[in-house]
């Protein structure tokens, strides 16, 4: 019988052996991985294991050629990297990689685009650029941004990463600001705090949008929903198509789903062409784009653990700032 091996990497080190099998070998059940583990199809260093196994850095995995998916064997000196990362990386380290997403590229894969996201994108250049990657541990993004939202999204590198970026945002030492143009004047600074929920339930005062099948409500002084917390600063103000528009800067506090279009909607100020939350359509073939949120900063604690500067931004895309030239 002929075993492929691979070494066990550092995000892999006292991680169970089932758990690192069922990420690296995604295509079989983990009763399956348990009866390859009984019958000797898969070994540690030589010698069947058990499932609760704890793999240390270094160890040898022996797997039964037949047992691997050829997508996951495929040899990462074949693969090279994106030139769409190089366009659009704003910062990396051995944590954390930082992007300016561009507009109408999804972070994760989905049926309706015939592209790779993201996530893909990112995945192959992890295993590309790491001789000694993780079996277990795949990077991914660590919020979320629309398909069409623009800006700032970052992808973890290690564990320690993704451990630790998340736990900032949590505690709310990581802050995000976002440029919005939006219909409508808005002339004095707001604070936009209500519930959100993506259920179906509405109210008097609630409102109720469809987006992508999925329905998405606000609400007010309701125990529905989780809060939201947003600022919202007015920049400059202009016409589009007779419509007044305000440029705005957006500091959310909380990270809900849609949470900036939800509640710009709701308040009377949704984002210019989000018909999703009250904006009439936009020409994406003539303007560039049919909406426009952007991801402009993120501002990290002076004495954070992942070596990242205190800001980061990111430049807006050409569509958005020829739109605000034209108003």
């Amino acid at each position: 019988m002929n075993f492929k091996h691979f070494k066990a990497g550092m995000d892999d080190s006292g991680r169970r052996l089932d758990r690192v099998l069922r990420r690296f070998l995604s295509e079989e059940n983990l009763s399956s991985i348990y009866k390859s583990l009984r019958k000797g199809l898969i070994k540690v260093d030589g010698k069947k294991c058990d499932g609760n196994f704890r793999v240390s850095e270094g160890s040898d995995l022996q797997i039964a050629d037949f047992l691997l998916d050829q997508k996951e064997t495929i040899d990462r000196s074949e693969k090279t990297k994106s030139p769409l990362l190089d366009d659009i990386t704003l910062f990396k380290n051995d944590f954390i990689l930082i992007l300016n997403k561009p507009y109408d590229i999804p972070v994760q894969p989905t049926n309706s685009f015939k592209g790779k996201s993201l996530a893909e994108i990112v995945q192959e250049e992890y295993q590309s650029s790491h001789e000694m990657a993780s079996l277990s541990f795949k990077t991914g993004p660590l919020h979320r941004l629309d398909r069409k939202t623009t800006g700032l999204l970052a992808f973890s590198q290690n564990l320690q990463g993704a451990q630790c970026f998340s736990e900032k945002i949590k505690s709310h030492e990581i802050q995000k600001v976002y440029l919005a143009l939006l219909e409508g004047n808005l002339t004095e600074n707001q604070i936009w705090e209500e519930k959100i929920d993506k259920s179906e339930i509405s109210n008097e005062q609630g409102t109720r949008r469809k987006d992508s099948g999925r329905f998405h409500t606000v609400s007010v002084n309701s125990d529905e929903g989780k809060m939201a917390h947003t600022e919202v600063t007015p920049l400059s103000h202009g016409l589009f198509w007779g419509k007044d528009v305000t440029l705005a800067r957006v500091l959310i506090k909380t990270g809900r789903t849609h949470q900036i279009r939800a509640q710009a909607g709701f308040h009377g100020f949704p984002l210019l062409g989000d018909t999703a939350y009250g904006s009439g359509k936009i020409d994406s073939k003539k303007w560039g784009q049919d909406f426009f949120l952007h991801a402009a900063e993120l501002h990290f604690s002076p004495d954070n653990s992942l070596n990242l500067p205190e800001k980061i931004s990111a430049s807006l895309p050409k569509a958005f700032e020829n739109i605000l030239n034209s108003i």
